[in-house]
């Protein structure tokens, strides 16, 4: 938001946000009448150091260390502000015979009215008390102060003698009862020699972790070798072959073979001595065949005598398995149970370590317990000699160096509850003008409408709150102003007056260029839509037609779907049958529109003539004829052959939803909107449903907006 925002929004919730401002001053300074006036007595004491009484330890010689900066203070503030000694002040002020109620009820009167502050760095104490006699407000302080110098005597001789030796009485019940903790503990946990037993306990685990390593190792390497004859044993067979008997085969081999000789040798001879083809050489050569082939089979049928026996190697190797799978057994049982003693060894290491612990931190709580009551048995001794002093000097160590008088001055003036009744008005009313804009559903200025619908405000014309007074200054061009916009801008009865001092090509020049440059068709047409009948559509279509006159060399043609046949919204035509506008007399002179009335399509409009521009104004002639979609388009279609720019004046979209439907034929659609009337979810609901049904906004036009911001502030923003 801008500054100029931010103002405007302020300056429209002005009378608000001074109702508030005046009725939280007028309660303000009605409370500050009626308040009755208060008086505060102050005092002031200053803590000193010599012979004071410290309560820490003493133990270089006698000599106190020097207290911390603000202890001193700090001891006397808890004595001025204790319940105790208000209840005695109070007591003291209303008698003996005072119930307890009226003592309550006394001193939580004098809680609420008794104030103290501290300085440690100066050793200050400040006591106040508030009243609305001054008389009695000093009082108040002196009898305090009377009772305070009373008590605090016996706080620090007898008291703190007797509070040291409570101190040390409870320290020696502690340490008698830690004696016993410590004899029973010892006994509970079997507690002698510590250092020895631990030490036992540590040799007996490290021996049982040694066995059971040693039985670990031996137990893989046994698991090993077993494993290695497993695997060489089923190499091993029970049986084994003793020899194998083949003598007779030999023999009848051998005479077969020499048989074979025989036949060989003699074949050699009948070879020397016949032909190779003669019969006897051939009858040889089938006997030698026969007696190969003979040969050759019963090598195949020949059987020798095989003979098998035990083998005593396959018993050596079955009792070496043996003996080590029982080794195996062994070693693994014995690890099962070395595993089991050294838990329990651990165990019982950790149970006697954590005795041990804490066995030792008693000996170290009873050293303390010893050392704070030899402590505390010398401060009682100490306590005594001080004592003994302080009944003898009576010094106090405080001294006042401000008395209470009675105050002359009020603690409430009346100028400081109006000038917080002023900032209370202030805050208030900004925080109501906050709340207010938070809550408010319309819209102020164009830069809202563009944050909350995210589209542009092609016009945002300014609606005068009375008539200005023309300056003294640049008359002439005021004047000329004047006359554009009379001549250019025209108003109805029924139609919201623009602002006389914009003329229409500053109110609608964003909005024709958005218009020309939405496409590239020769023919515009615009689709009007408002919400209300109130919201100034048709003021906001004569200025855009107006402007448009000039940028056309065709008429302007506006259909009306709005108007009823009692109420037309661009007047009743004259007895030409032209509308008039309340054109000015210095508007120039332009020809007569032509009225399209040779379709047979168009009937179902009257169009009439503006005059003095070329501009038709169409208006159906059955208010309660709806047109279709088919329709629509096709009117349009039409209209584009005749006209340059069509603008069609939509019915109001809170009673037709003529407008919205047909948005989607036209090249651009502006959406109306009226400042402070037209709500955030309605102008949110309409664009919805234009888009929707596939129409395209091209941008807004704030009408009725009004600067709240005034003229010696707007000139500097």
């Amino acid at each position: 938001m801008t500054t100029r925002d931010y103002l405007n929004t302020l300056f429209f919730y002005r009378r608000i946000a001074v109702t508030v401002f005046l009725w939280v001053v007028a309660i303000g300074f009605i409370v500050t009448m009626l308040l009755p006036p208060t008086y505060r007595a102050d005092a002031r004491l200053l803590t000193l150091f010599a012979g004071y009484y410290s309560q820490s330890n003493a133990t270089n010689g006698g000599t106190e260390p020097a207290p911390i900066e603000g202890q001193l203070v700090s001891i006397e503030a808890q004595i001025l502000n204790s319940p105790e000694l208000h209840r005695a002040v109070v007591t003291e002020l209303l008698g003996p015979e005072a119930n307890a109620s009226r003592i309550n009820d006394q001193l939580d009167h004098f809680e609420r009215h008794f104030h103290l502050e501290q300085d440690d760095l100066a050793s200050v104490v400040t006591i106040s008390y508030i009243d609305s006699n001054p008389k009695r407000a000093s009082d108040m302080l002196n009898r305090l102060l009377a009772e305070y110098f009373h008590q605090r005597a016996s706080i620090f001789t007898s008291g703190r003698a007797s509070s040291l030796i409570a101190q040390r009485d409870a320290v020696r019940a502690k340490l008698d009862k830690l004696n016993v903790d410590i004899v029973a503990f010892q006994k509970r946990n079997d507690l002698l020699n510590i250092d020895d037993q631990i030490n036992h306990a540590i040799a007996l685990h490290n021996l049982l972790k040694q066995r059971k390593l040693e039985n670990d190792n031996a137990l893989a390497q046994d698991r090993s070798t077993f494993a290695s004859l497993v695997e060489s044993a089923e190499s091993v067979s029970s049986t084994i072959l003793l020899f194998r008997d083949n003598t007779e085969a030999a023999h009848t081999l051998d005479t077969m073979q020499l048989s074979l000789l025989q036949l060989e040798a003699r074949r050699a001879d009948l070879a020397a001595r016949y032909l190779p083809l003669s019969p006897f050489v051939r009858q040889i050569d089938q006997q030698l065949k026969d007696v190969s082939a003979s040969i050759a089979k019963q090598k195949q049928h020949l059987t020798g005598a095989v003979r098998y026996g035990h083998n005593t190697f396959y018993d050596t190797v079955q009792d070496r398995l043996a003996v080590v799978s029982s080794n195996i057994k062994g070693e693994a049982a014995r690890q099962r149970e070395l595993q089991t003693q050294l838990v329990a060894s651990e165990a019982g290491l950790q149970t006697l370590i954590g005795a041990t612990n804490k066995l030792s931190q008693m000996f170290v709580d009873r050293t303390i317990l010893t050392e704070s009551l030899r402590n505390l048995s010398h401060q009682v001794d100490l306590a005594s000699i001080d004592q003994i002093q302080a009944d003898t000097a009576s010094s106090t160590n405080v001294r006042v160096i401000q008395a209470p008088v009675p105050p002359a001055h009020r603690n409430n003036p009346i100028g400081m509850f109006i000038a917080a009744s002023i900032i209370s008005g202030l805050m208030a009313s900004a925080l109501t003008v906050l709340v207010l804009a938070s809550l408010r559903e319309t819209f102020l200025s164009p830069e809202q409408v563009e944050r909350a619908l995210l589209l542009p405000v092609l016009s945002a014309p300014i609606t005068p709150w009375k008539e200005k007074k023309t300056p003294r200054r640049n008359t002439i061009l005021w004047s000329t102003i004047n006359t554009i916009v009379h001549n250019t801008v025209l108003r109805t009865k029924d139609a919201a007056d623009l602002p006389p001092y914009r003329p229409s090509m500053l109110l609608y020049g964003r909005a024709i260029t958005a218009i020309d440059t939405i496409s590239d068709a020769e023919t515009k047409l615009v689709m009007m839509i408002s919400f209300d009948q109130n919201d100034g559509l048709a003021s906001v279509i004569q200025g855009l037609a107006t402007e448009l006159v000039r940028r056309s060399s065709r008429p302007i043609l506006i259909i009306d779907l709005a108007s009823t046949q009692d109420v037309p919204l661009y007047g009743q035509p004259n007895e030409a049958g032209m509308l008039v506008w309340g054109v000015t007399n210095d508007a120039p002179e332009q020809d007569r529109a032509t009225i399209p009335d040779d379709d047979p399509h168009l009937h179902i409009f009257v169009f009439e003539p503006v005059e003095g521009y070329e501009v038709v104004i169409g208006r159906l002639r059955d208010p309660a004829f709806h047109l279709t979609s088919q329709q629509a388009a096709n009117l349009f279609a039409l209209f584009r052959k005749k006209y340059d720019y069509v603008i069609i004046h939509a019915p109001p979209a809170r009673s037709s939803f003529m407008g919205v439907e047909n948005a989607r034929l036209a090249d651009a659609t502006l959406l109306i909107i009226r400042a402070e009337k037209t709500r955030k979810p309605i102008a949110l609901g309409i664009k919805t449903q234009i888009q929707e049904t596939g129409g395209q906004i091209t941008g807004i036009i704030l009408t009725d907006r009004k600067s709240y911001i005034p003229d010696r502030i707007y000139r500097f923003l």
